[in-house]
């Protein structure tokens, strides 16, 4: 079946998919460390190692997807395709780990990196397809950041439920099935979706392809990337600490909660920003939210509910905001015919910014002495580094507005991007014309 579907049906379908992607890729976020550390006896720093460098793998593997499938997927019906085919195989190998529990003792650590090692593997096929969708879809930048901003909408969404059905089950230690069940719920939402999305009569026409070298490969993609990696490490150091945080300083979650609903309300606030102050303006709002939470989480507020609560909606709306923009930045600069070439790149430099990030706070909780328990004190190392993280990010955001002046200044190849100035004209009199 060919032909073109309604966009409203695209869009919804898209949503949909990308909410059962979202779920288990936040699910696994919990119970991978869980079972590693709990079925499977590893020690934390062991756990951390095991999560890092299979999610470098991962990142690895998104961008090989991405080479591999450049010039091959270059329409929109293709893309969703790949992630369909691909669904099925990950959810079976996400229940599989699932199981792990279940698995004679003797079996279980062999038998989790196995499911882990295929989940990362996998993965990639459903992550990048999907998230090539956005430039494949429209080359228009409003609509793709209407897109993106309603993604991560659902996304927060997504951390909600979560965060609401794991809590729960972590905290009252259910039998191994409970697990199980979850799990496989959480996995069949995601393949069917998947497979939903594939069901409108998307568009083979394919996309014209831009030979590389040209306008369309804009050379400032590095620049996107660069900013990507030290955001995602800062991101990934304040989101794992959060918890700690909970358990040791305020004894409530409410940064995590009040972080979905900031992030939630932002988007919309986001666009309207983008779209009618320009995108270097509203990275500027972005810093200013981020910095006001570092300032919040220094002073005798950082523990009350309130404090919290604002700490958590800045943190929420400065971060979601970075993230669309960035997002918007790499659809933007994506090649026609070959989006998901860029995809690939872009979620890999996202998750080996996420492996480092891992890294990194194992380190500075192995180089405090009493660990995590010490972010009950302000001036601590792993506090300071909370605080560090939303200023780098905020530093992010103003180092990227203040590229797009300059890139508005000058054009991006260094030459005036100002409209030459009219050349006056002198009038020229009327000869007189000779006489008859």
């Amino acid at each position: 079946m060919t032909g073109s579907p309604s966009r409203a049906d695209c869009t919804i379908s898209y949503l949909c998919a990308h909410f059962g992607k979202s779920q288990l890729w936040h699910t696994s976020g919990l119970l991978f460390a869980f079972f590693l550390t709990q079925a499977c006896e590893l020690t934390p720093r062991v756990m951390g190692w095991v999560l890092g460098s299979t999610l470098i793998l991962n990142g690895l593997v998104d961008l090989f997807v991405g080479r591999w499938t450049n010039g091959r997927i270059c329409d929109a019906a293709a893309a969703v395709r790949m992630q369909a085919r691909a669904a099925l195989a990950v959810a079976a190998c996400f229940v599989l780990f699932a199981a792990t529990p279940l698995v004679p003792s003797g079996w279980r650590l062999g038998w989790a990196l196995a499911t882990l090692g295929g989940f990362r593997l996998l993965y990639p096929l459903v992550d990048v397809a999907q998230n090539g969708l956005v430039p494949l879809m429209t080359g228009d930048g409003p609509r793709q950041r209407r897109l993106l901003a309603a993604r991560n909408i659902v996304s927060s969404l997504a951390a909600l439920a979560v965060a609401f059905l794991a809590a729960p089950l972590l905290i009252d230690r259910q039998p191994p099935s409970v697990y199980l069940l979850w799990s496989a719920a959480v996995a069949g939402l995601m393949a069917v979706s998947s497979a939903s999305l594939a069901r409108p009569a998307w568009s083979t026409k394919p996309m014209p392809v831009v030979p590389m070298g040209t306008t369309g490969a804009r050379r400032d993609f590095p620049v996107v990337l660069f900013a990507l990696a030290v955001m995602m490490i800062a991101t990934t150091l304040f989101r794992t600490m959060e918890p700690y945080f909970a358990a040791f300083a305020s004894r409530r979650i409410d940064i995590l909660l009040w972080g979905a609903v900031g992030a939630m309300i932002s988007q919309p606030l986001w666009v309207l920003a983008i779209g009618r102050q320009g995108m270097a303006r509203a990275l500027v709002g972005m810093a200013a939210m981020l910095v006001l939470a570092a300032l919040l989480l220094t002073g005798p507020v950082r523990t009350t509910g309130l404090g919290m609560m604002v700490v958590g909606i800045v943190f929420g709306a400065g971060t979601s905001g970075l993230w669309l923009a960035l997002w918007a930045m790499m659809a933007e600069r994506a090649v026609p015919g070959r989006a998901l070439r860029y995809v690939g790149t872009f979620t890999c430099m996202s998750k080996l910014a996420q492996g480092a990030g891992v890294l990194l706070v194992a380190r500075v909780l192995a180089r405090t002495p009493d660990g995590a328990t010490t972010l009950s004190d302000p001036s601590s190392l792993p506090s300071g580094a909370m605080v560090m993280a939303l200023a780098v990010m905020a530093a992010v955001a103003l180092a990227l507005a203040a590229y797009g002046w300059g890139i508005s200044r000058t054009g991006s190849g260094g030459t005036a991007a100002r409209p030459p100035r009219p050349v006056r004209s002198i009038p020229v009199p009327d000869r007189p014309r000779p006489a008859a």
